[in-house]
């Protein structure tokens, strides 16, 4: 499939420089803008010569299939404007472009002023116990910042000489306790790492068999063996795959994956000069800087695409998602015959980069490594004079998506400069475009790996498709593309019972901040606030003060993007309010009765009884309709004054014993007429 070195005629390279590549035609460039009165979202893209048309489909971004075709544009058209929308839903849309030469496909993530997301769930947080001693500061840090990010951290500290499937059973643990929460798990270190399938999705034969699966760990209810592939005739002995070897037979997921999954690995990088330990603290503290947008990179991209020869549209991956993350205007394609991927991104800043080669293979002593990618860069450039400025990273060649070497390609970048994921796409492909809108680089990993028909084209070219075990994100699973300056100091106190909160604004322009209680016994994040406050500090006589309890505020703004508009939040800034926490309304220290909460007075003629600051359990009465002192939920008359059977005056002097009846009316017992003249007794003289 690819060569170590490529030799490509002159003309070949004229013909292929004067002329959209295939990796353009296979993709739509999309980007969006958006209008809230009235609702509208306009999406354009790039113009694409002999195009006959172009069909639209729109789906709410929950929806698993497209339906029918919304509109179809004619072939010159370059925007479509949709005014069917809503102002704070989240939709997706796919334009495919109809031509003589095929068919191109592009996604978008959209929406107007798309609403925040407060909690994202549980994530795992898989530890090799190795670093877990050096690195006790990184680490801790790093649960305070995912927590301040809504996540809840689950973590869990492994031995790197386990068996896969003891690391597995710790992982199923954590999701069993919570499936309906639990999204995420990030791998920090040399976790043991488990090999799958009989593939060899970069062409050659020689690399044929199982290749590293981190998606084992995100897939928990499928059933995986060892007991059918017998393929030995792998170059690397890591690739063998026979009975019983503890490498597993499936070449595809056995089910779709449950979690969401990134690992961060430094093991067995010698060319950095710096230790294991170093390079993951050094990454950790990158990682942090981003978070809490002490760095941000330029809003940009590059695609660099030294496979075009191959005419197949290997490149496909970085034309069809880097345009709605950074605009098409913004993306660069150098001449990829001239100076290398590497002299762009030294010490320059690029939001997403994609950069294909033909992957390098050599020998470290008896140790084969890959290394690098023609014309692109190798590990030792990224370990020696190149500083990676990209910092969300596809590339593609032979041999590196093999992650699990010395001195490995695919890893290298997360060891330089800004870079912080990487990804081996183009067989097959990713889909990003989710992260316009403000998701996680690991929801769209955990689509990308789940995609079998969703979203086209499954490959770039050659073997493998969506599904296959190889699919890997290298980096933090829980990065999202856009960072908002955080607030800082924020102070709790007591204000006569009342909670307090002060801080210092953020260093950006934001729309305002909003305040959250951390719920003691679930970890997750509760927000108090139901607007963004504008000013630096919140109180309200709803909010009593405790003494324990750990709160958090974070800014929020109006992000807007390529792909369009929606509410950015900041990771938050938490302090645990001082003092000793006090007893509850029910004298039980650090007890759940706290004012504000849910309580029973023991009247029914009461609704949402709660705990005043007092700690008297209050409730709001309950309607009386007719005013008789009873309350309609014990009032069998509702609208009547008095109950079934009490007494009442029917109005008719001819009538005695007047009580109201089963259907609420008040019917007496007809008076005498004992002398038979028409004229009952109390009437008759």
């Amino acid at each position: 499939m690819f060569h170590h070195v490529l030799l490509l005629a002159g003309l070949l390279l004229v013909n292929l420089l004067s002329a959209q590549t295939v990796s353009r035609s296979a993709a739509v460039q999309l980007s969006a803008t958006t209008q809230s009165t009235p609702p509208s979202i306009t999406l354009t893209w790039a113009a694409h010569p002999n195009t006959t048309g172009f069909t639209v489909f729109r789906k709410l971004r929950s929806a698993t299939t497209w339906g029918s075709a919304i509109a179809t544009p004619a072939g010159s058209a370059t925007s479509f404007t949709d005014n069917a929308v809503s102002v704070g839903v989240a939709y997706e849309y796919r334009i495919v472009r109809n031509s003589n030469t095929g068919t191109g496909n592009g996604y978008i993530s959209t929406g107007i002023q798309v609403p925040m997301e407060d909690f994202r769930g549980k994530i795992v947080l898989l530890v090799d116990d190795q670093l877990a001693g050096p690195l006790t500061l990184e680490l801790q840090q790093l649960a305070q910042d995912l927590r301040a990010d809504g996540w809840v951290v689950l973590r869990s500290d492994v031995s790197r000489t386990a068996p896969v499937t003891s690391i597995r059973n710790v992982v199923i643990g954590h999701y069993n306790s919570d499936p309906s929460n639990v999204k995420a798990l990030y791998i920090i270190g040399h976790v043991p790492v488990p090999y799958s399938g009989n593939i060899a999705p970069d062409g050659h034969g020689e690399h044929q068999g199982a290749w590293p699966c981190d998606g084992y760990y995100g897939e928990l209810n499928g059933t995986w063996t060892d007991n059918s592939i017998n393929a030995s005739s792998a170059q690397r002995l890591e690739n063998r795959n026979i009975p019983g070897d503890g490498k597993f037979d499936q070449s595809s997921f056995p089910s779709p994956l449950e979690l969401q999954v990134g690992r961060v690995d430094m093991f067995d990088m010698p060319a950095f000069g710096q230790s294991e330990v170093d390079l993951t603290r050094n990454y950790l503290n990158k990682v942090r800087q981003y978070k809490l947008k002490t760095w941000a990179p330029l809003v940009r991209g590059i695609v660099f695409d030294n496979l075009q020869w191959v005419n197949n549209p290997l490149a496909g991956s970085g034309w069809r998602n880097i345009a709605p993350l950074v605009g098409t205007s913004n993306i660069t394609e150098p001449n990829p015959y001239g100076s290398p991927f590497h002299t762009y991104v030294n010490n320059q800043s690029y939001l997403w980069t994609y950069a294909s080669g033909g992957g390098s293979q050599w020998y470290e002593g008896s140790v084969l490594t890959y290394n690098g990618a023609n014309n692109v860069a190798t590990t030792q450039d990224y370990a020696g004079p190149v500083s990676m400025g990209g910092v969300f990273n596809m590339s593609f060649g032979s041999y590196f998506g093999d992650w699990d070497n010395k001195n490995n390609f695919l890893r290298a970048p997360l060891a330089s400069g800004q870079a912080l994921t990487n990804c081996w796409a183009a067989i097959p492909v990713w889909y990003f475009h989710h992260m316009g809108m403000g998701e996680t680089i690991g929801a769209s990993t955990l689509t990308s790996m789940n995609n079998n028909a969703l979203y086209t084209p499954l490959t770039e070219g050659w073997q493998g498709s969506m599904g296959k075990t190889h699919l890997g994100l290298m980096g933090d699973p829980s990065l999202r593309m856009y960072m908002v300056a955080l607030p800082s100091n924020l102070t709790v106190t007591n204000n006569n019972g009342i909670a307090s909160f002060s801080w210092n604004a953020s260093a950006e322009p934001v729309d305002g901040y909003h305040v959250y209680q951390i719920d003691p016994t679930t970890q997750q994040p509760q927000r108090l606030t139901t607007v963004p406050v504008t000013t630096a500090d919140y109180i309200n006589p709803a909010v009593p003060f405790i003494a324990g309890r750990e709160y958090m505020v974070r800014a929020v703004k109006e992000q807007v993007s390529h792909s369009g508009r929606y509410q950015n939040l900041s990771l938050g800034t938490m302090v645990v309010a001082s003092g000793t926490p006090a007893p509850d309304c029910l004298n039980v220290i650090g007890g759940p009765a706290l004012p504000g909460t849910a309580c029973n007075d023991g009247n029914a003629c009461t609704t949402n009884d709660t705990w005043n600051a007092n700690c008297q359990c209050v409730g709001t009465p309950s309607a009386d309709s007719d005013g008789d002192g009873i309350c309609n939920a014990q009032d069998n008359c509702p609208n009547v004054a008095g109950q079934q059977g009490s007494a009442c005056n029917d109005g008719n002097p001819c009538t005695t014993n007047d009580v109201l009846n089963a259907n609420c009316q008040c019917v007496g017992t007809p008076s005498a007429d004992s002398d038979g003249d028409g004229i009952c007794n109390a009437q008759d003289n």
